[in-house]
């Protein structure tokens, strides 16, 4: 974990002394928000602190006190928070590099996704539940600040008559999900997506969906492909799918198009789908049961595999 200086944390408390008012208790979400931004545009106070770290999401706390507290995040490729509220504090958070995602509950079964890029944030009130996560191919960075500073949250999963209350725990990090199994991560994922049969799939396809296989090339090689699909390696999925990335597939990376995601046997396609709906590609499903499901149902095969999708078509 980076170490504040005590120079720095001197340096950060007189910015705020002149930020906040000494008569603010409890700070608007309006004040949070005008706080976090004013954070960012001065990145002499936070920029050489940050890391990247690839297994774990990294934070910092820059400030704390009972009536409000000040962070510093960093986040890579896949690293979200999952869904959470924020234990009655209202909050803010505004991004410094890079872009995030967050989908909010519009209502309890409605769910919102926004992208923000450097220089955009959130301000949110007490009852504000949502699900920040790092979006397009660039490392981001947000400043967050909360009022009361932030003691509690209670996660939530996502199902198909909206969120439900799953555990709160006491917390002292921003923004940090509880450590839970993949197969508790699948279970989620799925509850986000649309699953399709392969019938149901072969039909969709008729009416213009896209079948994009995401089997490493040994496996299309090995057992055959489906006529029509377009491979594309789950590595570099939603880069290709993204409307605002600038590796997208021009031809595929639309929010209004039905893509449905192929694996050897639908686990990694479950994952792979809720992730293209975090990018707001809303119609994101997967095949059940993958090629193998697919391949059993006697739906049309091919030996030849499907060429990986190029950018650039």
């Amino acid at each position: 974990m980076t170490e504040v200086s005590t120079e720095r944390r001197e340096a950060v408390e007189a910015f705020l002394g002149e930020t906040v008012g000494r008569d603010e208790v409890v700070l608007s979400r309006g004040r949070l928000a005008q706080l976090t931004s004013e954070v960012v545009a001065h990145p002499e106070l936070w920029r050489d602190l940050v890391v990247h770290d690839a297994e774990e999401r990294w934070y910092l706390l820059l400030y704390g006190s009972p009536e409000y507290d000040l962070w510093l995040l960093s986040w890579l490729p896949g690293q979200d928070t999952d869904w959470h509220d924020h234990g009655g504090s209202s909050g803010s958070f505004t991004v410094a590099d890079g872009m995030l995602s967050e989908q909010s509950r519009r209502g309890n079964r409605r769910v919102g996704t926004r992208t923000l890029a450097a220089g955009e944030g959130v301000a949110f009130g007490p009852a504000h539940v949502h699900n920040v996560g790092h979006h397009g191919a660039a490392p981001a960075v947000s400043v967050h600040s909360y009022s009361p500073a932030l003691t509690a949250m209670t996660y939530y999963d996502l199902g198909p008559y909206g969120l439900t209350a799953r555990e709160t725990l006491a917390v002292d990090t921003p923004e940090r999900p509880p450590r839970r199994s993949i197969d508790s991560v699948l279970e989620a994922s799925r509850l986000e997506i649309d699953r399709l049969e392969p019938q149901e799939a072969a039909l969709a396809m008729e009416k213009g969906a896209v079948l994009v296989d995401i089997r490493p090339s040994e496996y299309r090689e090995a057992e055959g492909a489906v006529p029509g699909a377009v491979a594309i390696e789950r590595n570099v999925l939603q880069w290709r799918l993204d409307p605002l990335c600038d590796a997208r597939i021009e031809s595929l990376a639309h929010y209004d198009r039905q893509i449905i995601v192929m694996c050897n046997e639908g686990y990694a396609s479950s994952l792979a789908a809720a992730d293209l709906r975090h990018l707001g590609l809303s119609r994101a499903a997967d095949l059940k049961g993958g090629y193998r499901a697919w391949k059993a149902a006697g739906l049309p095969t091919s030996a030849a595999a499907p060429a990986p999708a190029s950018s650039s078509s």
